[in-house]
């Protein structure tokens, strides 16, 4: 009997779970359905870094608006420093500031800024002895922001004010040409006169009295009447060297130079009847006001120590019953010889440098020194130069000749 031999291949092992072949022919278990348990661990997660970076964020925009305010109070602490110096700089005050000792403050503050902040300046005084004609000065401010947050900031300069002491005057009257005298009444004297006019005593006590030659000139020949001149140790010298250039010559500044600080500018011919002293809202010295040439009548007005620098490129004419002080500057450039005309009553103190000629006419008193660079005329009843080293040296030592100049090297410094 014939074996009939059977083979069948073995099937292939099945190696797919349960679960898939389930899912192949589409049925899905309920246990795989359940997903709750794997997006919830996700959405905790995610919700993690999110906030880690909002948090992140959050102190980033913090310490950005932190480091903001701190510049914002440090810039606004600065330019308030800056604000200090630059108030005090502006408005010197010869007269308080110079008088200052070596070694000796002055602080001026806090003063507060519109918009809030403040600063505190002092200024004090370095170097050598009070009657020097160079004196420094160190001045530090302090700036605070606005409101109680730090960041105050300092800054200082280095300053000197240099003193003209020597500008004037070898005589009362310094000319190149003629002196004319009209009437026996006028007068040139270079003998003391101080306190001059109707100030006190005390405005004199720093400047010892002394006299001088009434008149220096080129030609003595060109004065009419020597006997109205006066002084002392003579009464009158003459000095062939001088011309109308070299009269305004000086070994330390210009006539330019003066001009270039002078606190009113004229550019045409002027008329004055007489300085009308004012002050600003804060009580102090109006300087702006171009009609305000002092307050040499009223010792107790703020005016008083205000010798303002007049230039006047033009003609000059003082008229009516007023007075005035300061330094006159009659004359433009070199070509430009305009004169001064004075028609009394009117008493001026101070300086008076005229490139041309002087006339007087009437009850004149000019208190101080002129330089002038032609003919000085003399007419009508009591017309009258008079030497005052006390009117010299509060001219020379309170107007502009004698601001603040801050040192063109190293003046700065910020801490």
């Amino acid at each position: 009997m014939a074996l009939a031999i059977y083979s069948r291949e073995r099937p292939e092992a099945d190696n797919t779970t349960r679960d898939e072949r389930h899912m192949k022919f589409g049925w899905v278990p309920e246990r795989l359905k359940d997903s709750g348990g794997f997006a919830l661990p996700m959405a905790v997660f995610v919700l993690i870094i999110l906030a880690v970076i909002a948090a992140g964020g959050s102190h980033s925009a913090a310490q950005e608006i932190q480091i903001g305010r701190g510049m914002r109070s440090f810039t606004y602490s600065f330019y308030a420093a800056e604000t200090g110096i630059q108030e005090v700089v502006s408005t010197w005050e010869p007269y308080i500031y110079n008088a200052l000792q070596a070694g000796d403050s002055l602080i001026v503050g806090p003063v507060t800024l519109e918009g809030g902040g403040s600063y505190t300046t002092t200024v004090v005084r370095v170097g050598a002895v009070a009657d020097s004609t160079k004196r420094y000065f160190y001045i530090e401010s302090t700036g605070r922001p606005p409101g109680p947050r730090a960041g105050e900031r300092s800054q200082a300069v280095i300053g000197r004010v240099r003193l003209f002491t020597d500008l004037c005057c070898e005589a009362t009257v310094k000319n190149s040409n003629q002196i004319q005298f009209e009437e026996g009444t006028a007068q040139i004297s270079g003998l003391n006169n101080d306190p001059p006019g109707s100030w006190p005593a005390a405005a004199c006590t720093d400047y010892p009295p002394d006299s001088v030659p009434g008149v220096k000139t080129k030609d003595q020949n060109e004065i009419d009447d020597p006997s109205l001149i006066v002084g002392w140790p003579i009464d009158y010298v003459e000095d062939t060297t001088i011309t109308q250039a070299n009269l305004f010559t000086f070994d330390d500044i210009t006539y330019d130079d003066m001009v270039k600080l002078a606190d009113h500018v004229f550019i045409d011919d002027k008329e004055f009847t007489g300085s009308v002293p004012s002050v600003t809202a804060s009580g102090k010295c109006n300087r702006a006001d171009p009609n305000n040439w002092g307050a040499p009548d009223n010792p107790s007005h703020p005016c008083f120590n205000y010798f303002p620098i007049i230039n006047v490129q033009g003609d000059l004419t003082l008229t009516g019953s007023g007075s005035a002080q300061g330094i006159l500057l009659i004359g433009g450039d070199a070509d430009s010889l305009p004169s001064l005309e004075v028609e009394g009553p009117f008493d001026f103190y101070g300086l008076t440098l005229v490139k041309q000629d002087v006339e007087l006419d009437g009850p004149v008193r000019i208190f101080g020194g002129a330089i002038v660079g032609e003919d000085i005329d003399f007419e009508g009843t009591n017309p009258r130069i008079l030497y005052s080293r006390c009117a010299i040296q509060r001219a020379l030592r309170l107007s502009n000749l004698a601001r603040l100049r801050l040192l063109p090297a190293r003046a700065w410094v910020e801490f």
